[in-house]
């Protein structure tokens, strides 16, 4: 008998052995449970190539810093034009975006983000309100999102592990985001306003092509 189960235990122990070494065990989904900002101080470089509503074709250094928002502490991400969005602290999610005077020039009720965890197939749908602050104009949208995929993407920058998300809006947008959750930002991105946009028809693709990211 104690052969027998001595035999038996060998081959439970052999084919859990074969299960793992021919893939056979359960693979692992990349997930990300909740915002990661990278640290303040952080700084990176990315390059766009505009047309129409973007404008001009741009590189611009983004800085990672902290702010207040109506009393609030939350993330900020100022770029070389002297423009800043805010972001809230436990999701990340666009709040404001302010000119260099400090004044907002666009604002998203309830703030404008993802819905986490993030995982490969996810999708949801949110309502907002965005205001233009320069004339006052308050405009309802929905945005749907699905994470499209996990995967190697490669820019000026390296070569990163990114989800890609595409998000969709009743007001015209369609955009498609490579996030690194790794380092906690866009390592690439392709935006398209169709003629149903605010702010006239335009696309614009942009690519990191230097960082300093902090952990």
């Amino acid at each position: 008998m104690k052969t027998i189960e001595g035999f038996k235990r060998n081959a439970a122990t052999m084919g859990l052995c074969a299960a793992v070494l021919s893939g056979g065990c359960a693979v692992v989904e990349p997930r990300v449970g909740r915002a990661s900002p990278p640290a303040a101080g952080s700084t990176w470089e990315v390059a766009q190539r505009n047309t129409g509503s973007y404008g001009k074709d741009m590189r611009l250094q983004i800085s990672r810093g902290d702010g207040t928002w109506e009393g609030a502490k939350v993330v900020t991400y100022s770029n070389s034009l002297g423009m800043t969005t805010m972001a809230t602290l436990d999701d990340g999610s666009w709040i404001a975006i302010v000119g260099r005077n400090g004044k907002p020039l666009l604002s998203f009720d309830p703030p404008l983000g993802w819905q986490y965890p993030i995982m490969v197939g996810k999708t949801w749908t949110t309502s907002h309100k965005m205001t233009a602050h320069a004339t006052g104009k308050t405009t309802a949208f929905e945005s749907s999102c699905k994470v499209e995929d996990h995967g190697d993407v490669t820019v000026p920058a390296g070569a990163f592990k990114a989800f890609k998300l595409a998000c969709t809006t009743t007001i015209g947008n369609v955009d498609t985001f490579w996030f690194s959750a790794d380092h906690g930002i866009f390592v690439k991105t392709s935006l398209r306003r169709t003629e149903k946009s605010p702010f006239g028809p335009g696309t614009q693709e942009t690519e990191m092509v230097s960082q300093a990211i902090r952990k």
